[in-house]
């Protein structure tokens, strides 16, 4: 995992945290700004810069923000000296985080866990502290953290990415509901069924026909 380092000037020193207890989840609540517009628009305020940790673009690149440093990004319970904020580029009040975004979050917040000794429990959204919706209604928090999970959890990655390309492997059940379908001319007789979900879908169908020929009103091809 890289973290890019774009060179962000900060007014004055940055103070180093003495103990981190949670890691924070974050949106700029803007569809376009960057590393570096949020930077000028945090110093605008007259802060010190960008008052988030770490920050994940769209693409999924994770960059340097404050490090560990004391913070700007959570003033409930006075998380900012003893939290690491990473935000997520995007408004998710009105966009949806990418696949990129939630993986290489998911890559980066993993590591920060295993290096403060804190566990997936320790990851919350910011408006839990802050009177806010930050991260945003779109961002999912639970996705986050299986994917966080998997990436703590070496093996439970690998079932879940062995799951995701092993060969689906039909059962009995597969064959007659093709039978019966193919009997009336829904499906040809020779459709493989891809994977579990479809084999899922494809039993409310069944049970409709199979209901329709119980009752005789349908008429075999």
């Amino acid at each position: 995992m890289k973290i890019q380092d774009v060179g962000l000037k900060f007014k004055y020193a940055l103070t180093p945290l003495k103990k981190v207890q949670k890691v924070i989840v974050h949106h700029p609540a803007h569809p376009t700004w960057d590393i570096n517009d949020i930077h000028k628009s945090h110093q605008a305020k007259g802060w010190n810069g960008i008052g988030y940790n770490y920050f994940v673009t769209k693409n999924g690149t994770i960059q340097l923000g404050r490090g560990r440093n004391e913070g700007a990004h959570c003033k409930g319970n006075s998380m900012n000296d003893k939290s690491l904020g990473v935000s997520f580029q995007g408004n998710f009040e009105i966009q949806v985080p990418t696949e990129e975004q939630y993986r290489s979050g998911a890559q980066l917040i993993a590591k920060l866990l295993q290096q403060e000794g804190l566990n997936i429990d320790d990851v919350d959204p910011h408006k839990k502290y802050d009177a806010t919706v930050c991260p945003g209604k779109y961002f999912d928090m639970e996705k986050l953290k299986e994917y966080i999970s998997e990436e703590l959890n070496p093996t439970k990655k690998e079932v879940a990415s062995l799951a995701e390309t092993q060969e689906y492997v039909h059962s009995h059940n597969d064959k007659v509901m093709i039978d019966l379908l193919s009997k009336y001319g829904y499906m040809a007789k020779s459709f493989k069924i891809p994977n579990k979900d479809f084999a899922q879908q494809l039993s409310i169908t069944y049970l409709m026909v199979k209901d329709l020929e119980d009752r005789g009103l349908l008429n075999s091809k």
